[in-house]
């Protein structure tokens, strides 16, 4: 089985157009930009997921700084590795093109926020099949905008927020004295906010100051509603910081509103029903940040099948019950079900399944492969046949 992983790299260093520069996976649109009286380029990275999965809404990470294609690829690589290997919930990539980042992420700028909201926003959910989650990634001066964004009256532009060491450097220290602001007078955020610095050079000494005394604002003044990571990487310098940030930064915060192996594997711990823990877990986080993505059928499936092959066949059957809750003529599922009886034992509840799965595997041949058709068919008749 494929187990989860985090796949860290180093990496160095409304009015639209026709659509540009296009393949399935990666798309690039053009903006002619009131907000800045001149056009503006949007990238868009799909996942195979999102191409394989024509029903489901997903999640949208906006990139900054899409300019580069050092950060623009790096972003695709890992949202497209880790969405497609259950590792985060389902999302795809939208670039944020700057033509001079220097103003556009300055605190006193607010024309970024108003062209996501009034141009980005619209193009993006108008063409692609999302949800209203919106999270934003940024990098040095992309994290001060993070930072200051999360911490003024635009803060309901994202849910989720990951700053890669940020450059807080201004010097009247204006994000520092927002965020003191706002969690001194308890605010309703309903956010994740991530930074993170490394401790290579005199950037990461600066930055992770600031980091640090945001960090000490929130204990000082804790906040139920904003789920705070401080995220500090040794041995990193400011550009080989990003990869592992950004990897560890989707990680943390898809956690946050997900329940994914991680997590259920907590729950299974416990002496708890496990679908509780489920429905307490999303019901918390829906009412906390406005948002939960609920595990699907076939992430309930994929994580079930390694409590099987650790034979933790009860915390399996478990969630192979929760998978069928949703999909109930769900054939594979069924499979792992079979399989489990037949590991244990039950041949009663194993002949009972097989039976049922093999008419389910009839019924659903054409949209089925032919290779797994035909093995699934004749492992299920010689398993019925042992029972005779």
């Amino acid at each position: 089985m494929i187990r989860l992983k985090i796949f860290y790299v180093l990496c160095f260093t409304f009015f639209i157009t026709q659509s540009y520069a296009q393949t399935d996976a990666n798309k690039t649109h053009k903006i002619e930009s009131k907000v800045f009286n001149k056009e503006r380029r949007v990238k868009v990275f799909l996942p195979e997921r999102y191409q394989r999965d024509t029903i489901s809404k997903f999640a949208v990470v906006y990139i900054l700084d899409a300019q580069s294609d050092r950060i623009w690829n790096l972003a695709k690589g890992n949202i497209g590795y880790m969405v497609d290997n259950y590792s985060i919930m389902p999302m795809i990539a939208v670039g944020i093109v700057s033509d001079s980042r220097g103003s556009e992420f300055d605190p006193e700028n607010s024309d970024l926020h108003k062209h996501f909201k009034e141009e980005v926003f619209p193009l993006i959910e108008s063409h692609y099949r999302v949800d209203h989650f919106r999270a934003v990634v940024g990098h040095s001066w992309g994290g001060a905008f993070i930072g200051n964004t999360i911490f003024s009256e635009h803060r309901e532009l994202f849910n989720g927020y990951i700053g890669i060491s940020p450059s807080f450097g201004d010097s009247d220290n204006v994000i520092e004295k927002h965020a003191k602001r706002l969690l001194e007078s308890n605010t309703t955020f309903g956010k994740y906010l991530y930074f993170s610095f490394g401790t290579v050079g005199r950037r990461e000494a600066e930055f992770g100051n600031f980091v640090k005394n945001i960090d000490q604002l929130i204990k000082t003044n804790p906040n139920a509603s904003l789920a705070w990571n401080m995220h500090h990487i040794q041995d990193v310098d400011h550009w080989q910081i990003v990869g592992p940030s950004f990897c560890s930064g989707l990680l943390y915060m898809s956690r946050n509103y997900f329940a994914d192996q991680s997590t259920i594997e907590g729950f299974a711990k416990g002496n708890s029903d496990l679908k509780n823990q489920l429905t307490e877990f999303n019901a918390s986080k829906a009412s906390t940040f406005g948002y939960v993505h609920r595990a699907s059928p076939a992430y309930l499936n994929f994580t079930a099948n390694d409590f099987r092959d650790l034979e933790n066949y009860d915390t399996a059957l478990e969630l192979y019950n929760l998978a069928l809750e949703q999909d109930p003529d769900n054939v594979k599922v069924h499979v792992n079900i079979s399989d489990i009886y037949d590991k244990i034992g039950d041949r009663e509840n194993a002949k009972s399944s097989f039976n049922h799965t093999l008419k389910l595997l009839h019924e659903q041949r054409s949209n089925l492969g032919n290779n797994y058709f035909k093995n699934i068919k004749e492992w299920i008749e010689e398993r019925l046949a042992s029972y005779n």
